[in-house]
């Protein structure tokens, strides 16, 4: 089957979006399909093919706010497809597709809504064009507003991950003070400012923050208005394949979250893949749906410093417990969150949707819960 993905970025950029992309083109092509992605390329990356998927970039010649301008884009996706398979929010792509000669199936995965703008109505003639619209989760759906009335074309399909990568991933070294881990963009939404003060009452807690973003700046001024600068170590933006190895200083992951804006949490997956265990928050996303409390991790009320120190002094001192969640937190991974389940998952849409065959919203079965 000829695959063709229509993504805003793709590696080597690193985010949640371009990760899933990524898992999904070349768990397709790892089960012997031809997968050819189509991404906006601003740095000078040249064309090619990584994991057995051909990439083709187009450059921006400047950005509209978050949409970047990139004429060659509309062109680039000319080319045989059994399936076109866009990936939201990109407007851009939604343009291509409008464009685009044939009678090529089209999926859709929303990741996030679009948001407000004059080129609504094209996001919803590519809704309303789409053959089946994927979701990673039942709260992803519930969720959008941006989905309400294409409920009918839904198919829930949770995110995956290549857990080869995370499973070599060696545990933190003997005899150090326990280490947490942030990864992500610094983001107002990402709560890395509850961290800060509630790492201030945890004083034998080490932190490292791997990301960057406009809240860089104030979250240091903070970090420093609270005394704690030997204690948290900052990285940056930091490489996708190198993620790992910071993975390994860390005896769990936060991921402190205020908003639904964190729709699910890929990084959850992949600190339970490293056989981390996680803190994360009582957010009606998906993010519930990836951690178990008390089983692969811990829980705390959103924006609430206090719960989330006492959680961070249970997980920083308690290694046996650490041990055991972080076991659990692999095991659902394998079960449920794979790269090749993802993968299968999606063939199977495919082959539904260009047979013409109709159906009710597919959900997944859940796997069992460890300890339950």
């Amino acid at each position: 089957m000829r695959i063709l993905h229509l993504a805003k970025y793709y590696w080597p950029r690193s985010g949640g979006m371009e990760r899933v992309v990524q898992n999904l083109a070349e768990g397709a092509a790892a089960l012997g399909h031809q997968v050819e992605v189509v991404a906006i390329e601003t740095q000078g990356a040249r064309d090619g093919a990584k994991g057995g998927t051909r990439v083709q970039r187009s450059f921006s010649v400047g950005a509209l706010g978050s949409q970047e301008i990139a004429p060659g884009y509309l062109t680039s996706v000319l080319k045989g497809a059994d399936i076109v398979h866009v990936h939201h929010p990109h407007v851009l792509a939604d343009l291509a597709v409008l464009f685009r000669p044939g009678r090529a199936p089209v999926v859709v995965t929303h990741h996030a809504d679009q948001g407000r703008g004059f080129l609504r109505p094209v996001v919803r003639t590519v809704l309303h064009r789409a053959a089946a619209i994927v979701v990673p989760s039942r709260a992803h759906l519930a969720l959008s507003k941006e989905l309400r009335g294409f409920e009918a074309k839904a198919e829930v399909i949770p995110f995956g991950i290549d857990e080869r990568r995370w499973n070599v991933v060696p545990p933190p070294a003997p005899g150090q003070p326990p280490r947490a881990i942030f990864i992500g963009r610094l983001l107002p939404y990402k709560g890395v400012d509850i961290l800060l003060r509630a790492l201030e009452r945890v004083p034998d807690l080490r932190l490292d923050i791997v990301g960057a973003g406009p809240e860089m700046a104030r979250l240091k001024t903070l970090m420093r208005a609270l005394a704690i600068s030997d204690r948290v170590r900052w990285f940056g933006e930091y490489p996708d394949e190198d993620l790992p190895r910071r993975m390994a200083d860390a005896d769990f992951l936060v991921l402190p979250s205020v908003t639904v804006e964190e729709m699910f949490g890929l990084v959850v997956l992949e600190a339970m893949a490293a056989g981390r265990p996680v803190i994360t928050t009582a957010l009606p996303s998906a993010v519930r749906e990836v951690n178990v409390k008390g089983v692969t991790g811990l829980e705390v009320p959103l924006r609430d410093v206090d719960a989330l120190a006492e959680a961070l002094e249970l997980l920083g001192r308690d290694a046996r417990l650490r041990e055991k969640m972080g076991a659990a937190g692999r095991q659902r991974v394998k079960e449920q969150f794979t790269q090749a389940r993802m993968a299968q998952l999606h063939i199977q849409l495919y082959e539904r949707v260009r047979g013409g065959e109709a159906r009710p919203p597919k959900v997944p079965t859940p796997a069992p819960v460890i300890g339950s």
